[in-house]
């Protein structure tokens, strides 16, 4: 990868030099706890009419935005919430109806933090809309209900009927221009602010081991710590531009273990030391830029404990003391297999709190987590103090997301975006790839379909003849024709036979689209490799 480690200028904010601790059952940071000594001195320029500088004033900032008032008084607000409320502020819970009522009902009922939205409850932007607008005027409450989504792009696209879908974020990884990257993911942000959502479950941090990754793959940006690393902070610093919170994942690293914690627990071999020098970089360097929220993985790390982080006080003390995070972590959403297996929903939930989680996804009935913390926090075994901490942060980061702003996204951007991460290699790299006439010879019938009448829209004879083009499939690994394009990972190119070899990361309409523009020579590819390739031919655009 060609990005250096500070490819991309995050947020306007200054740094903390102590981090907030999670762990039950110390009390709950003071306000002294959460900065060590005043730590910067932001300057504003004198108006040009003025003879004499007016300096502003030393501003006490946590990392990723919020001042150290602004926490206190999330915490005092976390504080003076009744137990089963402040136990429902922690919860996002999973709605898959787009029935504005029935959501609003969640929130009324048990004051549930927040929603995610999944499968079902987004069939079009105007549903997301209207859902999110009757959810935010559900109960009494002074900052946002945490209106969320999956919305990586690729193959997590929870909102694809609402907004236009971006290829998966391995695209990001491929293109060679920061700048694309930060506003590609700022527009997308933009069509999900306009809509009412404001938190977004991306971009994912996760260095990819290739195709021994059984789950991640062309999600990550990659398989270069360092470049995976820029990638992520560029698309956080679209994200925040454009109004929605990112909340990068899968800490510690999803990418280098094989087994998927959907379906069973991973296990990390990888020593903390190695991690810190591979999986843990990108994590480590969008923080330091201004990251504001993380989504604790479901992996086990042996130095951290048995289980996996999610549930390990030992993970959040890395990422707090080691890594210096002040935001919001939240957990993967804890209906997997990798920590719902042998655990009830109430286990779960605060062994989660107890652990050092902010925000429980997706854990289950949200009444019966709220009776599992209230009793434990009763009995003991939970303190208040770590449960309000949790709840304040929750707060503290609705409050920061309501000032975010949105503004317009721009024109085409997904389809622009798409041929941005585009990668080609030929041997010779000046001509089009297709001239006159073209055909189709394999891949998905939707997919072959789509570049057709994208050819044909652009002028190409279609039809027997000309220039071949197979397509392969995510997952595909072998094809021989004139042009190769793979749909999902490149990883298959490296067995197929062609002139030329392209992966677009995405089989959307904006990835066909730039595809077919690519193709043609009307636009140029932007994408060079983003993982190592056997044999493969240097991209176009390195």
């Amino acid at each position: 990868m060609r990005r250096s480690a500070g490819a991309a200028a995050l947020l306007a904010a200054v740094t903390v030099l102590a981090a907030c601790t999670g762990g039950d059952p110390s009390p709950s940071p003071t306000p002294s706890a959460l900065v060590a000594e005043p730590v910067a001195t932001v300057s504003a320029p004198a108006p040009a009419a003025s003879s004499t500088p007016s300096p502003t004033p030393t501003v006490e900032t946590l990392a990723w935005g919020p001042t150290v008032a602004d926490w206190d008084d999330a915490l005092a607000t976390a504080r003076a919430l009744p137990l089963r409320r402040a136990a429902g502020q922690v919860i996002v819970a999973d709605v898959y109806s787009p029935d504005p009522a029935a959501a609003a009902a969640l929130v009324s009922e048990h004051h549930v933090g927040g929603v995610i939205l999944m499968g079902g409850a987004a069939p079009s932007a105007e549903a997301v809309a209207a859902l999110a607008d009757r959810v935010q005027r559900a109960d009494d409450r002074d900052w946002p209900v945490l209106v969320s989504a999956d919305e990586e792009g690729g193959i997590v696209s929870r909102l694809s009927a609402a907004v236009p879908s971006l290829p998966s974020f391995m695209a990001a990884g491929a293109a060679t221009d920061d700048a694309a990257v930060t506003e590609a993911y700022r527009s997308s942000a933009a069509d999900m602010r306009a809509l009412g959502v404001l938190v977004d479950y991306a971009p994912v941090a996760d260095v990819t081991l290739g195709p021994a990754d059984p789950i991640i793959r062309t999600r990550s940006a990659g398989d270069d710590p360092d470049g995976v690393a820029a990638t992520v902070t560029a698309a956080v610093a679209g994200f925040v531009d454009g109004g929605v919170v990112p909340v990068i994942k899968h800490f510690p690293g999803h990418g280098s273990v094989t087994v998927d914690s959907h379906a069973g627990l991973p296990v990390q071999e990888r020593s903390v030391a190695r991690l810190a020098r591979t999986d843990l970089v990108p994590f480590a360097r969008a923080i330091e830029a201004g990251a504001p929220a993380v989504m604790m993985g479901h992996i086990a790390v042996p130095a951290w404990g048995d289980g996996p982080a999610t549930l390990e006080r030992k993970a959040y003390g890395y990422l707090r003391d080691e890594l210096g995070f002040t935001g919001v972590a939240i957990t993967d959403a804890l209906n997997m297999a990798a920590v719902a297996d042998g655990r009830t929903t109430g286990q779960v939930a605060v062994r989660a709190l107890r652990a050092g989680a902010d925000v429980l996804l997706m854990p289950g009935d949200a009444g019966d987590v709220i009776d599992a913390v209230a009793s434990a926090v009763k009995d003991g075994r939970l303190s208040r103090d770590r449960l309000d901490e949790a709840a304040a942060r929750s707060i503290l980061l609705m409050r920061w997301a309501d000032g975010l702003g949105g503004g317009e996204p721009s024109p085409a951007y997904a389809r622009t975006f798409a041929a941005a991460g585009t990668t080609v290699a030929a041997e010779d790299c000046t001509r089009p790839l297709v001239r006159r006439r073209a055909t189709v010879v394999a891949g998905p019938d939707d997919a072959a379909a789509a570049l057709t009448r994208a050819l044909e829209a652009r002028g190409v004879e279609t039809g027997d003849g000309g220039t071949s083009i197979a397509l392969l499939s995510s997952g595909g690994y072998r094809a021989a024709a004139d042009v190769v394009v793979t749909l999902g990972g490149p990883w298959g190119l490296s067995d197929s036979t062609a002139d030329a070899y392209v992966a677009t990361y995405g089989d959307s309409a904006a990835s066909i689209g730039a595809l077919a523009d690519v193709l043609v020579g009307d636009v140029e590819p932007g994408g060079e490799w983003p993982v190592a390739l056997e044999g493969a031919l240097p991209a176009c655009a390195a």
